[in-house]
């Protein structure tokens, strides 16, 4: 089983928070700790800094560098300030962090949708609707040029390079025929890249989602069965706002 994604970079302690987001992103691949959209693929989102216990915890120093995660704008807006109780965290409700699990310990793939493994897939899987159009629609486009280049590079490469001689006279025809049928389908991969890329380019993850209401009713109302199981405090109090 492969063990957590991230390893981090040895840093400075003591420094503001913002001041480790180039670390956080080199540590971070360039991607959401959570949904793992990277920077280019995200376009119109934002990167932000996520604290993993949120601000306004008073047990940790919440703005050491072990607790901050890199995360697009639309997990960091879902993940808010919530914070299971001890009960649940125990139970693994908890949020995934790539820097100390292993991503198929928790998850699993089924199409463009990913499903739990153990409570913390659950937990943060419907805390951050990581089903959400956006995310299965990016999904789509990397299966879709993976196994484009997956045919272009070790199909079409290797036709390109045999030696008609090489093959007895009564098949070279149809070795001739399965060179041009092989290159126009080439062609046709290529046509379809592009356009791939020019869907990809006008960034359809920022395109209304037509289910994301009856999905936020079906979460809110799963998250609200796992919350009765587990009595207390779900969310860190928000920190109060300076007075003038």
């Amino acid at each position: 089983m492969h063990g957590p994604l991230v390893k981090r970079s040895e840093v400075t302690a003591g420094l503001a928070y913002s001041d480790y987001r180039n670390e956080l992103r080199y540590d971070f691949y360039y991607s959401c700790a959570y949904c793992t959209i990277t920077e280019y693929e995200a376009a119109g989102i934002r990167f932000t800094i996520d604290h993993y216990v949120p601000q306004g915890n008073t047990e940790i120093d919440v703005h050491a560098y072990e607790n901050l995660m890199y995360a697009c704008d639309e997990c960091n807006l879902r993940k808010g300030n919530r914070h299971p109780p001890a009960s649940a965290q125990e139970a693994g409700f908890r949020f995934f962090r790539p820097d100390k699990d292993a991503l198929l310990e928790h998850f699993s793939a089924s199409g463009v949708r990913v499903n739990h493994v153990t409570n913390t897939g659950y937990y943060t899987i419907q805390s951050l609707d990581l089903n959400r159009q956006s995310l299965r629609r990016l999904r789509e486009y990397r299966e879709r040029l993976a196994e484009t280049h997956e045919y272009v590079v070790a199909g079409i490469h290797a036709l390109r390079h045999v030696r008609i001689d090489r093959f007895p006279k009564h098949v070279r025809t149809q070795v001739l025929n399965a060179i041009k049928s092989a290159q126009e389908a080439a062609n046709e991969r290529e046509e379809e890249i592009e356009t791939t890329l020019r869907d990809f380019a006008r960034s359809p993850l920022l395109d209304r989602d037509p289910d994301a209401e009856t999905r936020a009713k079906e979460r809110t109302r799963e998250l609200d069965q796992m919350k009765a199981l587990h009595p207390g405090a779900w969310r860190t109090p928000r920190k109060a706002a300076n007075s003038a």
